[in-house]
């Protein structure tokens, strides 16, 4: 019976069913085998049209010695190193020995070899062949350098020619470096381009390389968002702008000031201005916030410092139309900012930064202690357009200057009545105006209140103290109490009663221990009725008043 069972038709039918499906799948194994290695070696041929697998560090994995990775990679960058040395080392042997074109020519086939073996290997030893890339491209840089740079007898004659080959060489390799979208290949090439204006001893040849590879570096972070390039050049622009200040010192020159910049003011302020774009530029989506916050600063921060000593050294008496320029420049900048970028704080430091350079201008027209009064009411300016701006960290900056300014005016020698009463009601406008937009700037607190209220508090009893006689001194303290009582009382707001309360207490100490001998006793009885009338008639209103509210 189980050998009918096994002999059956159906049985039959179904085993032949299963040998056929199992060569099916055998043969789908071997074509999907072959498609993958195909995949492979299609992605390994991409691979070498990009660098940005590429690895300055060696790549050691946990399955693999260190001999081996030291003998693949650290002997390849060993390599190529003393390959680099050995042919800049003999074309410049054969250049002290007579043969400068023989040199030229020894040191451009070796780049052309280089390249050659760059190519050829590209498939069986890929890190090899981009090492051998590499250093073609320092090889070339270098050859074309020394065509007529640094040579008693060069094989390029003029300046021009000798500038112009040695800029079409990282313009070249730029490009390359572009279609492969290579970050490390470009900033190899932007570092070639500002070295280019370090070995020039043109100022203006200088700083418009200069100026070139801050455009170059924003247009690499506008396409590909490269951050890091950004960041890491911003130091190494503004040292290229300082080395031309400096008569090119890099260059074998001694350090010291040029005569004039010239149009090199303008390359400097352009340079300032292009960083700038990197708060209106969308932002990528694998770069930070932090990130670019950051960079703004770091460019802020180098820049001001090489603006201050640009200042002191060639613009110590006409500095006035460069922070006025350059206060409208950052105000509009930060207009633009608040309606365009997505990093609202970046408009609220510039526009920070356009009120410091319009505080310098203000400085400049005035001097001091008159511009202290232009730099108060300025203090109102930049409450008003943080209001705008819905910005806190403005008004937080502001008020921090704000103690600043009155601190070194007091501390001054001078007195000026306008500004100790523009500082006064600049104060209390301030504090009532944060007071009354609070949900605007959503503020939480009272702290940035109390600092404006203690100010105006302040410059209140100076004010009054400066703006009249002596003997009427606390007579006009006892008139600015009952403006602050009337005032708490309209607006029903506490804290300007406290004040009336606190100047009535400095009047009386001022009465009791200053007054006492210094003024007229007709007068001295006259002043004390006065107060004690006051503060009579002030402890009577708050009794009624908690009578009142108890019942």
């Amino acid at each position: 019976m189980q050998k009918e069972k096994t002999d059956s038709p159906e049985l039959n039918s179904l085993r032949e069913e299963i040998q056929e499906l199992r060569k099916r799948v055998a043969h789908i194994e071997a074509s999907l085998g072959t498609l993958k290695g195909k995949e492979i070696k299609f992605k390994d041929n991409s691979s070498l049209q990009q660098d940005d697998d590429f690895e300055l560090n060696f790549p050691l994995r946990t399955e693999d010695s260190i001999e081996f990775r030291v003998g693949e990679y650290g002997m390849a960058w060993l390599g190529n190193i003393v390959l680099l040395f050995g042919i800049s080392f003999l074309s410049k042997y054969l250049q002290n020995s007579g043969y400068p074109i023989f040199s030229a020519l020894i040191g451009f086939i070796s780049v052309a070899a280089i390249y050659a073996g760059a190519y050829y290997t590209r498939t069986s030893l890929s890190y090899l062949s981009k090492l051998f890339a590499y250093t073609g491209h320092l090889l070339l840089f270098y050859m074309t350098f020394r065509l007529h740079f640094f040579e008693a007898e060069p094989l390029i004659k003029s300046t021009f020619i000798g500038h112009f080959a040695l800029i079409m060489v990282p313009v070249v390799l730029f490009y390359l470096a572009y279609r492969r979208q290579s970050q490390l290949m470009a900033g190899l090439v932007l570092l070639m381009m500002l070295f280019s204006g370090i070995i020039s001893k043109s100022p203006s040849f200088a700083a418009g390389i200069t100026t070139l590879v801050a455009l170059l570096s924003m247009m690499l972070y506008y396409r590909f968002g490269w951050i890091k390039i950004i960041f890491i050049f911003i130091f190494l622009i503004y040292l290229g702008h300082l080395n031309w200040l400096l008569n090119s010192p890099f260059a074998g020159n001694r350090p010291e000031f040029i005569q004039s910049p010239g149009i090199g003011y303008f390359y400097l302020f352009a340079t300032g201005l292009i960083i700038s774009l990197l708060a209106l530029i969308p932002k990528k989506e694998n770069v930070s916030d932090d990130f670019i916050i950051t960079s703004v600063i770091w460019n802020g921060l180098i820049f001001s410092s090489l603006l201050a000593l640009t200042v002191v050294t060639y613009l110590s008496t006409n500095y006035v139309p460069v922070f006025a320029a350059i206060s409208v420049i950052c105000l509009g900048y930060a207009v633009i900012l608040q309606s365009r970028s997505s990093l609202k704080i970046t408009a609220s430091m510039y526009a920070l930064y356009g009120f410091l350079a319009m505080s310098v201008a203000f400085y400049g027209i005035l001097l001091l202690p008159e511009a202290y009064m232009l730099l108060s009411v300025q203090s109102f300016l930049v409450v008003s357009m943080a209001l705008w701006f819905r910005s806190r960290f403005i008004v937080v900056m502001n008020t921090i200057l704000f103690l600043m300014l009155m601190i070194f005016y007091l501390s001054s020698a001078g007195n000026h009545n306008p500004t100790n009463f523009s500082f006064m009601f600049v104060a209390f406008i301030t504090a009532r105006f944060i007071n009354w937009k609070r949900e605007r700037l959503n503020i939480k607190t009272e702290y940035i209140r109390n600092v404006y209220l203690v100010s105006g508090f302040i410059m209140t009893l100076i004010a009054f103290y400066h703006a009249f006689p002596p003997s009427y001194v606390t007579v006009s303290w006892i008139v600015a109490a009952l403006l602050f009582f009337m005032l708490g009382r309209i607006i029903n707001n506490i804290k300007y009663r406290w004040l009336a309360i606190a100047i009535i207490i400095v009047s009386a100490c001022k009465l009791i221990f200053v007054d006492m001998s210094d003024i007229d006793i007709g007068f001295r009885v006259l002043v004390f009725l006065l107060l004690a009338i006051i503060s009579i008639s002030v402890s009577i209103l708050y009794t009624k008043y908690l009578i009142k509210k108890r019942e």
